[in-house]
């Protein structure tokens, strides 16, 4: 058995277990549960007087206290054997429930684990997102419509706006005057005349 630097101690079962008891019986008492409880339920050879100096009791006023917790069934003495029931049992109850400990966190820690991995598997809120969206054509259809920039003209330079010189307002880019076919009748009239100039000089 492991050793433990600590032991339950129920406060009822005290109080019940120590009543009538004396001062000096009740601090021999302690002292020796603290002893047995470190040396796993067991004491060989006992120094009793170390045990009184401990306790702040003479060795003859421990020895008598230790006398009566034996006639009470407290404690038990076989040779120069000390143990307790009390104690044994305590300890083999903290073994088992150390051991029921062990396996509960055996337990724990594979649950875990599978929780860990199934977490691993599972798509991130990203990938939700993306599914989401690829799997439902009417979002799909609104997001990249929503997404995509508007189409402008192509094949099409900006060019500065020109002014007419007979409204004075401008004119548009793609505002151009037509090609003429010919010459208009004004223009002929004039080519007539300078024509009929250049003769009468």
């Amino acid at each position: 058995m492991s050793k433990k630097r600590w032991f339950r101690l129920y406060i009822e079962r005290w109080r019940d277990g120590t009543f009538g008891l004396t001062p000096n019986e009740i601090a021999a008492y302690i002292t020796l549960l603290c002893e047995l409880y470190d040396h796993d339920g067991i004491l060989i050879r006992a120094d009793l007087d170390l045990l009184a100096r401990r306790c702040g009791m003479r060795p003859t006023s421990f020895r008598k206290a230790f006398e009566t917790l034996a006639r009470r069934g407290k404690l038990t003495l076989d040779g120069d054997v000390i143990t307790s029931k009390a104690v044994s049992e305590e300890i083999e109850n903290r073994e088992r429930l150390d051991g029921k400990s062990a396996e509960n966190r055996q337990k724990l820690a594979e649950k875990r684990n599978v929780i860990n991995e199934i977490r691993q598997r599972l798509p991130t809120d990203t990938d939700k997102r993306i599914q989401t969206r690829v799997l439902n054509p009417e979002k799909l259809q609104a997001f990249r419509g929503a997404a995509s920039p508007p189409v402008m003209p192509q094949n099409r330079e900006l060019e500065p706006s020109r002014v007419s010189q007979k409204s004075g307002t401008a004119a548009p880019d793609h505002a151009q005057p037509p090609p003429a076919a010919g010459h208009s009748a004004s223009v002929q009239n004039f080519i007539k005349r300078r024509e009929m100039a250049r003769r009468r000089s």
